[in-house]
């Protein structure tokens, strides 16, 4: 039996709806009364479809309203999960995209339901259980991984898992991952030690104390640039590497080319904020402090200008590779066989 000639039965149609309902529930469940499962975000406690929801649409609307409004606006969430994670939305549209574009090797693949898949299930309950009682946000987004896997296996068997495993796995970019904060650090220390030297290349005298550029004592005109955690290119990392792994997998057939294009976005982010840095730096030299940065709670055009140069680099480089890639991995003479 194949999805073809699936048999679209009441009790196939409860089942695959109930199980739908299950994965629901156990996103925004109340397992006693009043007491929800909870992401632990010190005083910004929810569920996590409530996590979900307020901090991405929350950011959405407050970034558009904030076109039309003088005081600026925050999300549910504060400062813990802020719109560097506004991707993660985008996530569930392009699963299923992903299911539509394999739909024609799946409606040929055997659809044969394995019993492994119940085991698969409670294995998800169980981290599910293990989360709510440890109050960690990460153990419950695993229990939620193997829910699916476990449905998937259930319903549809192993081959088919087997087809549908990128897409499953690409919901591991649908989660806000907050550890990631603590590498911001490191990639400060980097992104300012690169600017440092490659500054000093290009003829411009400064001085690092820490994470900060500034010009050395008695030059005029002075100027200081600290490297922040936005500047640090973990908002972009996250979400160059979700939009690498989806060009991988979309474009290219041999692993080793789908390999080499995730990783090389750690590098490419690193170029993108190290030319967003000089831009600033000079600058400011130039212009003065008030044009190149504006203040935090408003950076001028040029700071936030400077911060979409990032992705342009980001995807420029993508495609770049891409197409090399593509090149490297091509047989011309085996094309021409088969045309």
């Amino acid at each position: 039996m194949t999805l073809k000639n699936f048999p679209w039965t009441w009790r196939n149609i409860l089942a695959i709806a109930a199980a739908l309902v299950m994965c629901w529930v156990l996103l925004d469940a109340v397992l006693y009364c009043d007491t929800s499962y909870r992401a632990t975000f010190g005083n910004n406690r929810c569920t996590l479809v409530g996590l979900f929801l307020s901090t991405f649409w929350g950011d959405i609307r407050d970034q558009i309203s904030g076109f039309f409004s003088s005081t600026p606006t925050g999300s549910l969430a504060g400062e813990i999960t802020a719109t560097e994670w506004t991707q993660c939305v985008l996530v569930p549209p392009i699963v299923f995209y992903l299911v539509w574009w394999l739909w024609p090797r799946l409606r040929e693949l055997p659809v044969r339901g394995s019993v492994t898949g119940y085991s698969i299930v409670a294995a998800g309950l169980a981290f599910y259980v293990l989360g709510y009682m440890a109050e960690n946000y990460y153990v419950g987004v695993m229990s939620m991984q193997l829910v699916y896997a476990g449905l998937i296996v259930l319903f549809l068997g192993w081959v088919m898992m087997r087809a549908l495993l990128f897409p499953w796995a690409f919901l591991f970019f649908m989660w806000p991952y907050g550890f990631f904060e603590d590498v911001a650090f490191q990639l400060r220390m980097i992104m300012s030690n690169l600017s440092h030297h490659v500054l000093l290349w290009m003829g411009v005298g400064n001085v690092l104390n820490g994470t900060a550029i500034m010009s050395p004592p008695g030059t005029s005109p002075s100027f200081g640039i600290d490297i922040a955690d936005p500047c640090s290119g973990i908002r972009s990392l996250f979400a160059l590497v979700m939009i690498a792994a989806l060009y991988a997998f979309l474009s290219f057939r041999h692993t080793w080319q789908k390999v080499v294009i995730v990783l090389v976005s750690l590098p490419l982010v690193i170029l993108g904020n190290l030319v967003r840095i000089l831009m600033l730096t000079i600058a400011n030299i130039h212009f003065g402090e008030a044009f190149a940065l504006g203040t935090n709670d408003h950076p001028s055009w040029f700071h936030e200008g400077a911060g979409y140069l990032v992705y342009i680099i980001n995807f420029a480089g993508l495609i770049g590779l891409g197409t090399i890639l593509s090149r490297l991995g091509s047989h011309p003479e085996k094309e021409k066989t088969a045309a």
